[in-house]
């Protein structure tokens, strides 16, 4: 359990953080030490992402993003631009 808060009410939790960890009681079978890897589902997509990041930090991708940000940007611009256009109706006057 975490608490967040600045370090001027630290004292006020202290004296209180029996009753806020006596608020909380899970059932059982819904707690950390009832968890059995044979039945219990782990989290596997999580460790697949960061071999996966990992795999595209190496690849250069990010390197690949920075080096041409500014093309990158005026792009996400233009078709903003264009779907602003589309959306509202709005036409070229010469």
């Amino acid at each position: 359990m975490n608490a967040i808060g600045d370090i001027t009410v630290l004292p006020l939790f202290n004296k209180d953080i029996d009753k806020v960890l006596a608020s909380v009681d899970f059932q059982n079978g819904y707690k950390y030490t009832d968890f059995n890897p044979k039945f219990d589902k782990v989290a596997a997509y999580v460790i697949g992402g960061l071999i996966a990041g990992k795999i595209l930090a190496k690849a250069g991708i990010f390197a690949l993003i920075l080096k041409f940000w500014k093309i990158l940007v005026v792009a996400v611009i233009g078709v903003f631009a264009a779907l602003k256009k589309k959306v509202t109706g709005q036409k070229n006057e010469q």
